[in-house]
């Protein structure tokens, strides 16, 4: 069957993944197939799952190495003989850091997450957002809705919605176009200075190679704080711009919100990955 979750599955299937859940001498641990994109996705899912703290580089060292033994003893998980866990990846720690992560994807975001788990997105005075005509889909009460949208940005910098419909202005973002033909009376990104982001989400809008190149530009370096990017969308939408994300830098939280309209429907689902920009 292999693995299931989004963070081992997406935006293609780890093939050092799928052998460690098969295959003995395929475990992962320090010095052993010990880099790589396999090796970031197991640190993210730390991550998420214990609070780790781990810097997500791809490489397995001794903070890894603690994280994983910290993760099986914490749940039993023991080859035969064992007493204490050891400090490598094999085909019972992938798959139950699969089946957690799968769980989570499929399960509400902690507020002290990247991104909104809900709606009402942070406690604010949510019935001054904005409403129709300037956002095209409101949510249920008529304002727009915060579900996917940015909390807890970095915050040093400007923080620029692309294509936004107010959802972010409680937090400080301001909305802007990068194409004219779409922007509806937003701002458009190429009156802003290079460098001049700390944070940028776009939510349910397509990644066009001009939007790309916009955010690229406008991401705040790395040397003076860098920049946090947020993106969201249905399923449909996500299958095409996910290269495209993983190529802005490292992806630091994946979530699947279900849609609170039609919880049963995984088409309808938002799919949101935030990542630090190199």
């Amino acid at each position: 069957m292999g693995l299931n979750s989004m963070l081992f599955t997406s935006p293609d299937r780890d093939q050092q993944l799928e052998n460690c859940l098969v295959s003995d001498p395929a475990h992962i641990g320090e010095g052993i197939n010990g880099v790589g994109e396999h090796v970031r996705r197991i640190q993210i899912a730390l991550n998420e799952l214990d609070d780790a703290d781990l810097e997500v580089d791809g490489r397995y060292g001794a903070d890894t190495g603690d994280a994983v033994e910290d993760y099986k003893n914490a749940r039993g998980i023991l080859a035969p003989g064992q007493v204490t866990a050891d400090r490598i990846v094999g085909k019972g720690t992938i798959k139950s850091l699969d089946a957690e992560i799968d769980v989570l994807e499929k399960s509400t975001p902690l507020p002290t997450s990247f991104v909104s788990p809900t709606e009402a997105g942070l406690p604010h005075a949510h019935q001054l957002c904005p409403t129709r005509p300037r956002v095209a889909n409101p949510g249920p009460d008529g304002h727009a809705e915060h579900r996917g949208s940015p909390i807890n940005p970095i915050g040093n910098a400007m923080k620029i919605n692309i294509y936004g419909e107010g959802e972010t202005d409680y937090i400080g973002f301001t909305d802007f176009a990068t194409e004219p033909q779409h922007a509806r009376g937003r701002p458009m990104t190429s009156t802003l200075v290079n460098g001049c982001a700390s944070d940028i989400c776009v939510r349910s809008s397509p990644l066009s190679a001009v939007t790309l190149n916009e955010i690229r530009r406008i991401a705040q370096s790395a040397l003076v704080g860098g920049c946090r990017f947020t993106y969201g969308s249905n399923q449909n939408l996500f299958q095409t711009p996910r290269a495209d994300i993983l190529s802005l830098g490292t992806v630091i939280q994946q979530h699947r919100i279900a849609s609170p309209t039609d919880p049963n429907n995984p088409l309808a689902d938002l799919e949101v990955w935030v990542v630090d920009m190199f």
